[in-house]
């Protein structure tokens, strides 16, 4: 029987890497970014529309649908653990996750330095020009803007809603409820400086049996990142190495957002 375990973070904060070293052991199946999540929100979408289902209403029927969804999805992988990557800490999301899991929830929380993402994104946008972020970019009427590119391009990045700052408004959520204590959150500097001391501290907290990891033959995991405009999704696989941005961020977008780190630190 399977057991399922999850991990999600910040962007641009080692989550495929994370996943890539823990493909290494054969008990594990760690996914790529997983869209279950949005299978549940579509059917609590389906549900709140459907007259069928207001007027012969069945939610246990639909609870056992709910179930059985997540064994259902990974039923061909013969794996011992799957551990998932999945935005399942919205409030939302994770009340669903609660009330759902097929055994006792297990979350590794990736976080990063926000200037980190920040930049790491700006360096994507420099080198990929086709970027999802350059083309919303280039498609804003330049008569309305009153910030320069960069400034601009940011703002873009953190904007209300994306996913930055979902993630971010989802850990506050967690600590105002004081639930983080749940949680293991990693932080990506750990990750890639000591990835095996980081990863024995994921095995501990998951209650996984240690491997030991060569960390030097890593397998690149597969995302169509044409849709994207950028390899995203793309790692060295020959060692661990931190990704060194040399993208010079402006002191207003540095007063800007710097202190968010404060969400998960303090």
């Amino acid at each position: 029987m399977k057991t399922f375990y999850f991990f999600t973070g910040l962007p641009r904060a080692g989550n495929t890497i994370f996943s890539a070293i823990l493909n290494e052991n054969p008990d594990i199946y760690a996914t790529g970014h997983s869209f279950v999540p949005d299978i549940f929100y579509a059917i609590k979408e389906a549900q709140k529309n459907s007259m069928r289902f207001k007027n012969y209403p069945c939610p246990t029927n639909l609870r056992n649908v709910y179930k059985n969804i997540i064994p259902n999805y990974y039923s061909h992988h013969d794996f011992k653990y799957i551990v998932e990557r999945g935005d399942w800490l919205t409030p939302y999301n994770y009340e669903v996750l609660q009330s759902i899991a097929p055994n006792p929830i297990k979350v590794v929380i990736l976080v990063r330095d926000i200037l980190e993402i920040i930049k790491s994104y700006l360096k994507l946008c420099k080198d990929n020009p086709n970027y999802f972020y350059n083309q919303i970019y280039k498609s804003l009427d330049p008569t309305t803007l009153f910030t320069n590119e960069i400034e601009t391009k940011v703002d873009l990045i953190m904007t209300k809603g994306d996913y930055v700052d979902t993630m971010l408004y989802s850990i506050h959520q967690l600590k105002k409820n004081n639930l983080i204590k749940n949680f293991l959150l990693i932080d990506y500097n750990d990750l890639v400086s000591n990835p095996k001391k980081t990863i024995d501290k994921i095995y501990s907290y998951y209650g996984i049996e240690k491997y030991k990891h060569t960390f030097d033959n890593l397998k690149q995991p597969f995302y169509n990142d044409s849709i994207l405009g950028a390899p995203m999704h793309r790692i060295r696989t020959d060692k661990i190495k931190k990704s060194i941005d040399t993208i010079t961020l402006p002191q207003t977008v540095i007063n800007k957002y710097q202190h968010l780190n404060r969400i998960w630190n303090e």
